[in-house]
């Protein structure tokens, strides 16, 4: 049977594997705080519960979206899990349908994605309470998409984007609004500390690259190839309303947006399997940092 500790390591690993880009196996030994053998060790066991994964070129590992199958825990395995999901509280509609598909079985059993949309569930109550009280949240071994590493957050969260992807939290440390993915959160806790910061908090709904502003005045388009779609459907999932199948090959993506910054970095990591197009303002933006990233 899983302990509680083996589990919480379970839930780190899926975070961090989902968040891409691609992760070498010192920096998951490094995350976890443990040996190689340790590490393949866990990588095994999700592919037991059914998690596809990747790797690159650079034996560099990442776990494909929408990726388990129906790999089932064993009744006792699910009796305990049972438990740990009913601490979500009864008003988590989340937590509700999960415990009642367990319900439902016979034989008492659940399904390993179902457990980790309760671990995200699980993380958005206590979010939610945090708001409630007004007290300050502790967001644990947070994977940062933009500097590439691990760090835990003290923030005063304000509100949740749409479908509960991100949450918008004003950070005391760097006295910004930021938006966290919840995915890439490997747990949360409550502080004792009361809000302080209440009249600084700004939301403002984000761009499908999560940054925010009064007004959505940029507009960004490209083609992709199919390799570059799944990347960017991937790395922001609010970008997926506004990508069209052009041919069996190719992909179109045009949004407005706050900032230039993200979609220049994304199709810089993706050169060759992206074409600029759209606005003149976009195209001139791309060529000014193509030309400083090549001088570099």
């Amino acid at each position: 049977m899983f302990n509680q500790k083996r589990i919480y390591r379970v839930f780190q690993l899926i975070n961090y594997l989902k968040a891409r880009p691609a992760k070498p196996i010192k920096s998951i030994m490094k995350f976890l705080g443990t040996s190689e053998r340790t590490v393949y060790r866990y990588i095994d066991l999700l592919i037991e519960l059914g998690f596809r994964i990747e790797k690159d070129s650079s034996n560099r590992i990442w776990i494909e979206s929408k990726s388990t199958s129906l790999t089932i825990f064993t009744p006792q395995e699910a009796a305990y899990l049972e438990k740990l999901i009913q601490t979500t509280g009864k008003q988590n509609k989340l937590a509700e349908s999960t415990l009642h598909k367990i319900q439902q079985s016979s034989d008492h059993q659940i399904g390993a994605e179902t457990l980790y949309n309760a671990h995200l569930s699980n993380i958005v109550a206590t979010i939610s309470q945090a708001i409630a009280e007004e007290k300050q949240l502790i967001i644990k071994s947070y994977a940062s998409a933009h500097s590439q590493s691990i760090s835990d957050r003290i923030v005063e969260p304000v509100a949740f984007t749409d479908n509960y992807i991100s949450l918008c939290a004003f950070e005391p440390k760097s006295k910004l609004n930021k938006y966290f993915n919840i995915e890439r959160m490997g747990s949360v806790s409550l502080s004792n500390r009361k809000m302080k910061y209440q009249e600084q908090h700004a939301f403002h709904k984000p761009d499908v690259f999560g940054f925010q502003g009064k007004t959505l005045n940029k507009e960004v388009s490209f083609r992709l190839n199919l390799r570059a779609m799944l990347f960017l459907r991937e790395s922001y999932p609010m970008s997926i309303p506004f990508i069209e199948q052009e041919t069996p090959e190719t992909y179109l993506f045009t949004a407005k947006v706050q900032s230039f910054t993200a979609p220049a970095k994304f199709i810089l990591g993706m050169q060759k399997n992206v074409e600029v197009m759209g606005s003149l303002a976009f195209r001139r933006y791309m060529e000014a940092i193509r030309k400083k990233y090549d001088e570099a």
